[in-house]
């Protein structure tokens, strides 16, 4: 069986448990690039939208 996906963040590599629960929390793709919420945030807001 294999083990799902979990999201990591590129900027700091922390991970969520699945992209649900990454969505909910704020994560944002910031030029194809996927990012939490901290490491999003220091972006325009035009530069980010959600997955």
């Amino acid at each position: 069986m294999t083990r799902p996906v979990q999201p990591e963040c590129t900027g700091c590599g922390i991970t969520d448990l699945n992209f649900v629960y990454a969505a909910a929390a704020g994560w944002r793709l910031v030029l194809g690039r996927l990012l939490c919420r901290p490491c999003a945030g220091g972006f325009p807001a035009w530069m980010r939208r959600t997955f």
